[in-house]
């Protein structure tokens, strides 16, 4: 029956309408671990706390030119995620963590969809899938879609820009010119230098590999490059202008990222070139799973050699995670630019290690894909004694609704147990995004309530719950419910 499933759900992708409703349902289920309870979650990191009130200020003075926290101009970051964000905020009428998050869980949505039509353009519409699961599978791509600050919208105007140079080199159409020179600019606005590591070095490398850096001097690519820094310093030049002492503040704020000597600033975090080798996997988990097959695929193509537009893609993940360990100040978020390209590189090298490695990669199917699907299992199951005893929600009720994702779980185990790569990643990764949802959206942003209010609720509520942190400790500690001292975020701040 798996074996049919198996073939079904392939032949099913391969389709182009099959195709369609598959992106449908992953950008759906994307959907719903990025917004349920996005306004609910508790402000854990002063960074987001400072765009929220920068926003909120802009919205109510009216000057959208100049950040300000409170009193004080802030010029440590250009404004276009702040313009986003007041916009919603506008809209909505809402000037709260909501609105900036939106446009982070926006940019999010949008980033996953553009990864799913890169890896098609890389290899059909199965490695599209793969990649975009691949992308929602990590920890950082949803954490940062939730989060009210600038990192998501630089990731999705950085890819779409380097996607945009991917497709004109590999295509010859010239006339994305403007638009790839549009995105770099507005990426340039979103966070100034972050873009030369993020998208200017990846294409360099890649055409000095080719010996193709002459094409930079043609007259074409000039002018959209002068378009591109016009559009990247357009405020620069107007707030150099209309703010008094805008100079040092820039000059200071545009030499931190490379760690000057002569820079200040809350994000002076200096580590180790070898840093993120302990943290990729960490930011990338659980779908850093896959790095072991990454690092066979492009060792035995030798950087993807025979296919430049693979090759591209590999960069886009080599080249910031090089590019940024050098740099003498580093920050976990740092390696949010460098996601889309591992995405792009595991979806390659799962297609290809079903392909080449036959009975190898089934074993390790089995034990990896085992553990992972029993993992969820767990999961739903702490999921549920949640609702049930803590929120004293009906059995019933909570065995219903925790029915689908328990199944998709089951069906996960059942295809890893017989070596079916696509039944088992469809099945888990569903699981998976609806377990987010619940947990991070609902579950997460509950525990911190309870935390915050506890000694605010009846006495008769607080003796139940804490007669559930008393009888169920294994259970208190793995939901972290700590009553009246909510965890902390431990999270680098970032400035």
């Amino acid at each position: 029956m798996v074996c049919d499933a198996e073939s079904l759900l392939r032949a099913f992708v391969a389709s182009r309408r099959g195709l369609a409703l598959s992106a449908l349902v992953l950008i759906a289920l994307v959907s719903l671990a990025l917004f349920v309870g996005l306004g609910a979650d508790p402000v854990g990191r002063s960074s987001e706390g400072r765009c929220v009130e920068v926003v909120r200020r802009m919205v109510e003075s009216g000057d959208w030119l100049v950040p300000r926290l409170g009193s004080t101009v802030r010029l440590q970051k250009p404004p276009l995620f702040y313009w986003a964000a007041a916009v919603v905020a506008e809209l909505s009428g809402v000037t709260g963590p909501w609105s900036a998050r939106a446009v982070s869980a926006v940019a999010a949505l949008a980033l996953a969809a553009l990864v799913l039509v890169w890896g098609r353009a890389l290899g059909g519409g199965g490695l599209g899938l793969i990649a975009a699961g691949s992308l929602a599978a990590m920890q950082q791509f949803t954490s940062s879609g939730r989060r009210g600050d600038a990192e998501m919208l630089l990731a999705l105007l950085s890819t779409a820009a380097l996607f945009c140079f991917d497709r004109m080199h590999a295509e010859r159409r010239r006339a994305l010119l403007p638009i790839f020179a549009a995105l770099l600019g507005l990426a340039f606005l979103t966070k100034a230098t972050a873009v030369l590591f993020s998208v200017a070095l990846p294409i360099a490398v890649y055409l000095a590999l080719r010996r193709e850096l002459r094409v930079l001097r043609q007259p074409r690519v000039l002018a959209a490059l002068a378009a591109a820094a016009a559009i990247g310093v357009s405020w620069y030049v107007a707030v150099l202008v209309f703010v008094p002492g805008a100079f040092e503040s820039l000059r200071t704020a545009l030499l931190l990222p490379l760690g000057s000597a002569q820079s200040h600033g809350g994000s002076a975090h200096f580590r180790a070139p070898w840093w993120y080798l302990s943290v990729l996997p960490v930011r990338a988990a659980p779908a850093s799973v896959l790095l072991p097959l990454v690092i066979w695929r492009l060792w035995t193509t030798r950087l993807q050699r025979d296919d430049p537009r693979q090759r591209f893609a590999a960069l886009v993940f080599l080249v910031p995670f090089a590019a940024f360990s050098l740099l003498p100040q580093k920050q976990k978020h740092y390696t949010l630019s460098m996601l889309p390209g591992l995405a792009l590189c595991s979806a390659d090298a799962v297609v290809a290690a079903a392909r080449e490695l036959g009975a190898r990669f089934r074993l390790a199917l089995r034990a990896v894909g085992g553990a992972f699907a029993l993992i969820g299992l767990a999961a739903t199951v702490a999921l549920a004694l949640f609702f049930v005893w803590v929120e004293g929600v009906a059995p019933a009720a909570v065995s219903a609704a925790a029915a689908l994702p328990l199944a998709l779980f089951g069906a996960a185990a059942a295809a890893a147990a017989v070596g079916r790569p696509a039944s088992f990643g469809a099945s888990w990764l569903a699981g998976f995004l609806l377990a987010l949802a619940v947990g991070r959206g609902v579950v997460e942003t509950r525990v911190a309530a309870i935390g915050r209010s506890y000694q605010e609720l009846p006495i008769d509520e607080r003796e139940r719950l804490a007669a559930v942190v008393r009888e169920h400790t294994w259970f208190a500690r793995l939901v972290v419910l700590e009553l009246g001292n909510p965890a902390a975020d431990g999270e680098d701040d970032d400035d």
